[in-house]
This record gives C-alpha cells, sequence and structure tokens, in this order.
C-alpha cells in the first residue's frame, strides 16, 4: 500500500471520529466567531474577579464538546493567560451524570482530577495565608479543616484523596482527628461546601490560578434525570456560583435538538439559573463559506508539504459536490463523510480524491442522509 503522508500530502486523516489523545492534534480551525467569543470570555475571567455562567448552544456534532477540549488545553490557556497578564486558569471539563446522584457524581469527577502533590507544590509559598482565607470563607469548621487538609503537607497524600472519596474507614479517620476532621463527607451540602471552597482556595488573589474554569457537557442530559434531581442539579449550579462569588467561569454545553428550543429550557433549567447566565454563544451548522473555510485551515493544519490546491487531498469540485449532496448537517456529518471518503481512497490507492473518485464511494459517505 502506498505511504499515506507521501501520496495525501497530510500527516494523518484530520476528519478524525474519535478525541485526540494527543492534545497537539487538537486544533482548531475556521470558526472564527466562535473562538473569539470563548477567548474574550475567558480573556475577562482571567483579568477580572467575577463568576459568571455561559450557556453553549449548539445541535448534536456541531463542535461544543471539542470547544471544551480545546479550550481545557494548557498550551491554549497559557496564551491566554499571558496576554491578560496573570496566572493560568484552573480548568476541567466533566459531562453531566446522569445516574442517582449527580452532585456526588460531579465532585467525584472533579476530585479525580484533583493533583493534590502538585497543588501543595503551587502553593507552598503561600500556604499560610491561603489556611488563614480559609477561616474567612464560611462557618462550617469542618469544611474549613477539609480545605486546610487538602493544603497541609504534613498530612499523606492519599491519606486525604481517601478521604475525600470517602472510602476511610472508623480508624483511619481517627489519624484525621488532630487536624479537625472528625467525621466524613455524607451528603450534597457537604460536595458543594469543599467544591465551592476548594475554587476560592485555587484563584486566591489569582496568584496562582486566576479562575477556575468549569465545562459541563452533555447539559441535556438533565432532561433524562428525574425531578429530584433535576432540583438538585440547579440547586448546585446556583450554590457553586453564589459561593465562589470570584473567579468561576461555567460553561454549560447543550444540544438543542434534545431540549428543542430555548423556551422548552425552563423545566429543566430554574430561573435561579437562567437568570445568572451572562451569555449564550451559539454554535450554528455551517453554511458552505464557513465550512470551506474550516476545511482549508483544518487541512493546512495537518499539510505535509506544500499544494497548490488547498483542498489537496480533495478537488474542490468534489468539496462542492458534497455540500450539495449533505445539504444542512452538522460539521459532524461533514467529518464523517470526508473521513469515510479519505479512508476508502486510501484502502484503494485512489488519489486525487476526483469527481470520478467521489462518485464510486457516493452511496457509502452519504448512507446517513434519508
Amino acid at each position: 500500500m502506498a505511504d499515506f503522508k507521501a501520496t495525501y500530502k497530510l500527516k494523518t486523516n484530520p476528519f478524525r471520529l474519535t478525541p485526540a489523545t494527543n492534545p497537539d492534534e487538537l486544533v482548531w480551525a475556521g470558526f472564527k466567531d466562535v473562538k473569539e467569543k470563548f477567548e474574550k470570555r475567558i480573556e475577562r475571567s482571567i483579568r477580572i474577579p467575577n463568576s459568571t455562567l455561559v450557556l453553549n448552544w449548539g445541535e448534536y456534532g456541531s463542535g461544543k464538546t471539542h470547544a471544551a477540549r480545546f479550550f481545557n488545553k494548557k498550551d491554549v490557556l497559557q496564551a491566554l493567560a499571558e496576554k491578560a497578564g496573570k496566572a493560568i486558569p484552573y480548568s476541567t471539563v466533566i459531562s453531566l451524570p446522569k445516574g442517582k446522584e449527580p452532585i456526588y457524581s460531579i465532585y467525584i469527577s472533579i476530585i479525580d482530577k484533583l493533583n493534590i502533590e502538585e497543588l501543595r507544590n503551587t502553593f507552598s509559598d503561600i500556604v499560610g495565608d491561603v489556611n488563614t482565607y480559609i477561616d474567612s470563607i464560611g462557618t462550617n469548621l469542618h469544611i474549613q479543616s477539609v480545605l486546610k487538609a487538602i493544603f497541609n503537607s504534613d498530612i499523606q497524600h492519599l491519606d486525604i484523596k481517601k478521604y475525600l472519596y470517602g472510602n476511610m474507614n472508623a480508624t483511619e479517620l481517627k489519624s484525621l482527628n488532630a487536624s479537625g476532621i472528625l467525621r466524613s463527607l455524607k451528603d450534597d451540602t457537604d460536595y458543594s461546601s469543599i467544591l465551592a471552597g476548594l475554587f476560592s482556595c485555587l484563584t486566591y488573589n489569582k496568584q496562582k490560578y486566576s479562575c477556575v474554569i468549569l465545562w459541563i457537557d452533555e447539559f441535556e442530559d438533565i432532561a433524562v434525570l428525574n425531578n429530584a434531581n433535576i432540583d438538585k442539579t440547579n440547586n448546585f449550579i446556583r450554590e457553586i456560583l453564589d459561593n465562589v462569588s470570584n473567579n468561576l467561569l461555567l460553561f454549560l454545553n447543550l444540544t438543542q435538538s434534545a431540549l428543542i428550543s430555548v423556551e422548552d429550557l425552563g423545566q429543566y433549567v430554574y430561573e435561579s439559573v437562567k437568570s445568572r447566565i451572562k451569555e449564550r454563544i451559539s454554535f450554528d451548522l455551517p453554511n458552505p463559506e464557513v465550512f470551506k473555510e474550516y476545511l482549508r485551515e483544518l487541512i493546512g493544519l495537518f499539510r505535509e508539504g506544500t499544494d497548490d490546491n488547498p483542498y489537496f487531498p480533495f478537488e474542490e469540485n468534489v468539496i462542492n459536490s458534497l455540500i450539495i449532496e449533505l445539504g444542512n448537517v452538522s460539521l459532524r456529518q461533514f467529518n464523517e463523510s470526508l473521513s469515510m471518503l479519505l479512508e476508502l481512497s486510501d484502502m484503494d490507492e485512489k488519489c486525487p480524491i476526483n469527481t470520478e473518485v467521489f462518485n464510486s464511494y457516493k452511496q457509502e459517505i452519504i448512507w446517513h442522509k434519508e
């Protein structure tokens, strides 16, 4: 078989359908307006002490999850932080849990990603200031003791992680009594309080982290929760925004086809949360010009060598035909078709991909069209 890079002048298939495991392969192409909205919103949170809720709205496959992953990349956040002249944000992406205990699941998703050793190293020179600050937030002595223990290097980092997970037995718990931790974490109020306190500490004076960015993906899954858990999820969002009054940027990714329209949102997202939404970022279906610009940039990012045709290995008339055949569809559907067209051409050693090649595979690559 011919060498893919040499034949198609591409480092790899740019239209991969599974998320890139290598952050370097996670790129942004086209859609400058959407990218700029995220950059401005993140930069504002880096600069200004203010907590914000943003709703990202679009059809399935329109790029919301990709945006969360791209803007969770360390180098992307570092560049925005440097532009603002502040510390990097602390960013994490989770999916809305569908189970019986959504707040516990959100809490665990965030604790899973918490590197306590790294955190202690980062804050070692200001741990005294952070402890004083912890005394000033809230009146719950137990929560304050847990927060101090997270930053206290005298306590084994695995012990505190075990405690946060709720995996300590009574004997092990006694070893934390001297640090003021006398009981286990037990309910949603505890979990929300720990997360709110942790986020506030991470962004103390914007010294080590300028803000916390939390992306909740697949938020439309709130529609499958029972009423009690819809209540809990709304209460959690309201409380976390109120209790981290500074430096929290919360993005909710919502697929509109699941909830049909903004009007239907009220039954799942309560007024107390909706009133806190500062901005809606819309992921619209791409028109032909937008899609072709995206395609030129994407292929350029994966280009191996040079070519006069910015769409190579595809001929432009193939792209035009595909747009007509697919009609008004999501970016994901375009990517699926191009990925399959590229893979089939590679298997049969056909290059460049012209109208004849396109027509021979047309039934296979637009199978999803009714």
